[in-house]
């Protein structure tokens, strides 16, 4: 069955044709199992010549219609009547007899049987019973279709007064999480996700509102880019705009298997879907749409009018996204016009991870015990910490419950470094733990403009190395290991092989002669000189060494590089480990391992949370202070 074109059953329009019914005959004369095979032709006819076949047929499959002759078996198929509506409730059975079995007919009828035919049929008698039949299937699918018509129009007034009532919410971001929660409920889409345009006449959309699972939804990005990700995604969108007004857009997930995120228009006698939408629902979600964009330009005017969105997040001291939205803004232009450079950082809680396990007896306990319970950490704590850490020219921004950036006006990649180790040792709580990233707390940096020259570039980048932290190495080292030696005995251990060319941070393990690792040290800081000022710490050994091969290559003495060549000898477990950490503007990189016989073996990765604590931990073993 299929909706007429205003979406709305009527008896006239009712296509009968197009349900098709099982006709079920039993006689056993040929002459009327020909007249049925000729006449039935639309349905699915079943013909039986005696009465076990009969019986066989519908208990295999039970008929819409019957036909049985009530002579059959002497008599016996007056009780199939009977028999057939115990197998089949919803069959129609008329009955069949010659004159001479009028009487038997009639008790057919008081068994349960529609209707009595006498013998010899004819083709107009069979056509009628099956097209009566078929009318009362096409009035009982039309009463189901004209309930389900009616629940719908009344949801659907309840979500056209909920968006009605948009232009009293807070503020728009409160209004975009209204309508991604009305539309997925009108919907049936899985997620839905609310963009809204940052100015009025500005093409960069940020995200405002987020339901369901769509948490790779980037938080900002030009028109362009969101459409983009939506392609990627097969996501789909509803432009939240009403003429020349524009404010946004709506991106709704389909579900799995549903070929669209709308209801299509169902049989209510079968489970298979048509291809067709309802009607009245695509209206209903442009009249939202319509409604939306009127509501969130009001707000929008409202805002302007008042001084603009509201500067600070309600949950926390951190400020609004639409602020840092503006600042970066703002920000990026000063930069571009004055050659400066600035840092943003993307700091992402994950509520379900869990923390690293902190007194393991040795290796093999640690790997045997249960995971530990999932971390701690409370996005209003998490807030207070970060700003604690950060200067009072930089912006923290709540981007949603669970994510937070960081705005850094005139800082380039190694201040904002070492702003990202302050982070980390606040949230750790103690100094002590520097290099440890807290289980569950994801923090990427993107500086302008080697990362990128545009707001959305640089929050895709910072969300990406974000994302890449997660599967830092450094989260599988106990915070119980002191030494270098025990700790590159567990790095050595634990290191998996790298998944492929894209997981560029992954640890890889090294074996190279002592030759060609300087080689590829000496690369390495060749590499990091060229992006500006580079911080370098490199174990120092007599003979050939990577300590030796470093300070030649820069003996010429540059204001913005720092080089520490730290003695190890005195260590514990650490007169043959060769170490080079590179903190540079545009990367990090680690390498450790032990010289064996002319031959160094160890890992090496581009990690800047490993870097960070090699570099932390080199020095404590060779009694300096490396990170104020």
């Amino acid at each position: 069955m299929t909706a007429s074109v205003e979406g709305v059953w009527s008896p006239s329009r009712a296509p009968v044709h197009e349900i098709s019914l099982k006709v079920l005959a039993v006689i056993a004369d040929e002459a009327t199992h020909t007249l049925f095979s000729r006449v039935v032709t639309s349905d699915e006819l079943m013909l039986a010549s005696d009465l076990a076949e009969g019986i066989a047929l519908a208990e295999t499959a039970a008929p819409d219609v019957a036909f049985i002759d009530v002579g059959l078996g002497d008599g016996a198929g007056l009780a199939m009547v009977h028999h057939l509506k115990a197998l089949a409730p919803e069959a129609t059975v008329f009955a069949l007899a010659t004159r001479a079995q009028l009487e038997a007919g009639a008790h057919a009828v008081a068994l349960g049987g529609a209707g009595l035919f006498l013998l010899p049929l004819g083709g107009d008698e069979v056509l009628n019973a099956v097209g009566s039949v078929r009318v009362r299937f096409v009035e009982r699918a039309l009463r189901v279709q004209l309930e389900q018509e009616s629940a719908r129009s009344a949801r659907a007034a309840g979500w056209i007064a909920r968006v009605a009532e948009l232009a009293d919410a807070r503020d728009r971001n409160a209004a975009a999480q209204q309508v991604a929660e009305v539309f997925v409920e009108a919907t049936g889409a899985a997620a839905a996700a609310v963009y809204l345009t940052v100015g009025e006449r500005s093409t960069e959309l940020t995200r405002s509102a987020l339901t369901g699972p769509l948490d790779r939804a980037p938080a900002y990005g030009s028109e362009a880019d969101i459409l983009d990700f939506a392609r990627r995604e097969q996501l789909i969108v509803v432009p939240l705009a009403l003429r020349r007004l524009s404010a946004g857009h709506l991106l709704l997930q389909k579900e799995p298997g549903r070929s669209s995120a709308f209801p299509s228009v169902r049989r209510p006698d079968s489970s298979v879907s048509t291809s067709r939408r309802a009607p009245l629902l695509d209206g209903l979600v442009k009249l939202l749409a319509t409604q939306a964009t009127t509501a969130l330009a009001l707000l929008g005017e409202r805002e302007r009018s008042t001084g603009g969105a509201a500067m600070k997040d309600p949950a926390s001291s951190a400020y609004s996204f639409a602020y840092y939205v503006d600042v970066a803004g703002r920000e990026i232009d000063k930069a571009k016009r004055h050659g400066r450079r600035f840092t943003i950082a993307t700091i992402v809680i994950e509520p379900d991870a869990t923390a690293a396990p902190e007194r393991p007896d040795d290796l093999s306990y640690w790997r045997a015990t249960p995971p530990p319970p999932a971390n701690g950490l409370n996005a209003g704590q998490v807030a207070e910490h970060l700003l604690r850490a950060v200067r009072d020219t930089d912006i923290l921004a709540r981007v949603d419950e669970n994510e937070f950036h960081l705005l850094m006006p005139e800082t380039a990649g190694l201040e904002a470094h070492a702003c990202h180790r302050r982070m980390l040792s606040r949230v750790a709580g103690s100094e002590k733990r520097a290099g440890y990233l807290p289980k569950g707390l994801l923090v990427g940096l993107a500086t302008f403009p080697h990362d990128g020259q545009g707001l959305a570039q640089l929050l895709r980048i910072a969300r990406r190395r974000a994302e890449a932290t997660k599967s830092s190495i450094l989260h599988r080292v106990p915070q119980d290991r002191r030494s270098i030696g025990e700790i590159f005995s567990l790095l050595v251990r634990e290191a998996p092989s790298a998944e492929g060319p894209s997981a560029i941070s992954a640890p890889r393990a090294l074996d190279l002669s002592v030759t060609d690792t300087v080689l590829l040290a000496t690369s390495v800081i060749r590499n990091a000189l060229r992006g500006g000022a580079v911080l370098i710490l490199v174990a120092h050994h007599d003979g050939l060494s990577l300590g030796a091969q470093v300070k030649a290559l820069l003996a010429s003495p540059r204001d913005d590089v720092v080089v520490h060549a730290l003695d190890l000898r005195s260590a514990p477990g650490c007169d043959d480990i060769e170490a080079l950490c590179v903190l540079a503007e545009h990367g990090a990189y680690a390498l450790v391992g032990r010289n064996q016989g002319g031959f160094v073996k160890g890992i090496h990765a581009a990690d800047p949370l490993l870097a960070d604590f090699l570099a932390e931990r080199l020095g404590r073993a060779a009694g300096l202070r490396v990170f104020g």
